[in-house]
């Protein structure tokens, strides 16, 4: 149930915001999207804002939305089962799956607050990161490194450590590094590939 909720959360935070903001705070959000130098007419633009809240467009959305959700779940467990399983534990994929699912309703409840967030203040870009600190400039390495630190991130890191601790009978000190060494990693390579993406113009 936990999972299920998630996916239709992330499916929402897909298609609320095409349905409910202003028409140019999407079509701003569509130009700021595409490649640097790229011209694009007004009548394209209203095209592609057609298309986008097309029914059939929003479902596929929605369910892409989801899919992605549900694939990142899946891989996050099936990477902390192996490395639980490298370390020396017994972990079972679905105790593993029960863990990443039920604090993914943490970061459910994040992406609803930005959701509510958007709709209020009519806008997209809405952070729960380290990325709303007024001296950091976008598109540095940094602004994008803060923008991984996000605080529902942290919290469900902090849950999964210990769920992993009580379900596998492990220390909490070698659960919480399990848990919270990857991310750090993960969070520095992407910052660096965000960074190579907006000298492209494909990034923030």
């Amino acid at each position: 149930m936990p999972f299920v909720i998630f996916l239709l959360v992330a499916a929402l935070a897909v298609v609320l915001p095409r349905l409910f903001l202003p028409d140019q705070v999407l079509l701003d959000t569509i130009q700021k999207n595409l490649p640097a130098q790229t011209e694009v007419s007004p009548e394209d633009m209203e095209g592609l804002l057609k298309m986008m809240r097309a029914p059939a467009m929003l479902v596929l959305n929605g369910l892409g939305g989801a899919f992605v959700a549900g694939l990142g779940t899946i891989l996050a467990t099936l990477f902390l089962w192996g490395l639980f399983a490298i370390l020396g534990d017994k972990p079972t994929f679905l105790k593993s799956l029960t863990v990443v699912s039920y604090t993914s309703l943490i970061k459910g409840l994040g992406t609803v607050l930005v959701i509510i967030l958007m709709l209020i203040l009519q806008r997209q870009e809405v952070y729960t990161s380290l990325a709303v600190l007024p001296f950091l400039e976008p598109k540095t390495y940094f602004y994008n490194l803060a923008a991984q630190i996000d605080f529902f991130t942290v919290w469900r890191l902090i849950v999964m450590g210990f769920g992993f601790a009580i379900v596998l009978n492990a220390s909490k000190v070698k659960s919480y590094l399990s848990v919270f060494v990857p991310w750090i990693l993960l969070s520095v390579v992407l910052a660096a590939v965000m960074l190579s993406l907006s000298r492209f113009g494909l990034g923030r």
